[in-house]
């Protein structure tokens, strides 16, 4: 009874959030050398969205705590945990996982949130999906808060978040909100990787890639000149002309993220 009482008062001192612990995986049948957490963060009122938490497999204590988070707007940050960065990756045969030597969680605490609401297994109570850059940084504001609450012996650590292609939207609003915010982060830094910041030039130059890399070819390539250039100068974004608009949906549509919520 006395080593119970004691271990709960070792957990309860590390702070460690126990009813979120993943203790077993499916498919899994390597020991792990780091512990591993998987709930939801309440964001704004009704609002719910998915982690999963993993501790540094070197120091937890002193190494920094990452969230990481993936873009769309609608793909899921299990896909980084699960597929890019993440210390478990699934084998081919769909059920099985295997542990990833090249994981971020080998130098530091990463924290994976689904993201916005609507994505994964983050949910809004009353089912309205629909948002905007704004409400996004403001629930993973919340989130976030309401993560520190559940493990507050990570708020001293160094803080960093990544995000790749819409990341580069969500990395910086969130950031600002931290850093013009009251709450107790110790935000150091971001970065975003392959990142979309503007959406007029993200959409103008991915048809130029998409020539340029080989994806479609001449035929298209001459239509879209003809239809959405004129005087040496080219507008596949918003450009009037309906042959235009008609032309450039392909490449888009081929080139653009699957994973898309309404904004």
């Amino acid at each position: 009874m006395r080593w119970c009482l004691l271990l709960l008062c070792v957990r309860s001192c590390f702070g460690y959030y126990s009813p979120d612990e993943v203790l077993d995986l499916p498919g899994l049948s390597t020991r792990l050398n780091f512990r591993q957490w998987s709930g939801y963060l309440q964001a704004s009122a009704g609002k719910h969205l998915h982690y999963w938490f993993v501790t540094s497999q070197r120091n937890p204590v002193k190494d920094p705590v990452v969230l990481w988070l993936n873009g769309g707007p609608g793909c899921s940050s299990l896909d980084g945990f699960l597929s890019e960065n993440g210390p478990l990756h699934v084998n081919d045969d769909g059920s099985t996982l295997y542990i990833n030597k090249y994981s971020w969680n080998k130098v530091a605490n990463v924290l994976y949130l689904e993201s916005p609401v609507g994505v994964g297994f983050s949910y809004s109570d009353d089912q309205n999906y629909a948002t905007d850059d704004d409400e996004v940084a403001e629930n993973n504001y919340l989130a976030l808060q309401d993560f520190f609450s559940k493990f507050p012996n990570f708020t001293s650590n160094d803080f960093y978040i990544f995000g790749e292609s819409y990341g580069g939207v969500y990395t910086p609003t969130l950031s600002l909100k931290i850093a013009d915010g009251q709450a107790r982060i110790n935000l150091k830094g971001y970065a975003v990787g392959n990142g979309l910041s503007s959406i007029y030039y993200n959409d103008q130059s991915l048809v130029y890639f998409g020539y340029y890399h080989g994806l479609f070819g001449d035929t298209l390539w001459n239509k879209l000149n003809r239809y959405c250039c004129k005087d040496g100068s080219c507008n596949f974004f918003n450009n009037t002309n309906y042959n235009c608009q008609e032309t450039v949906r392909f490449p888009v549509r081929l080139l653009s993220p699957a994973c898309l919520l309404p904004m």
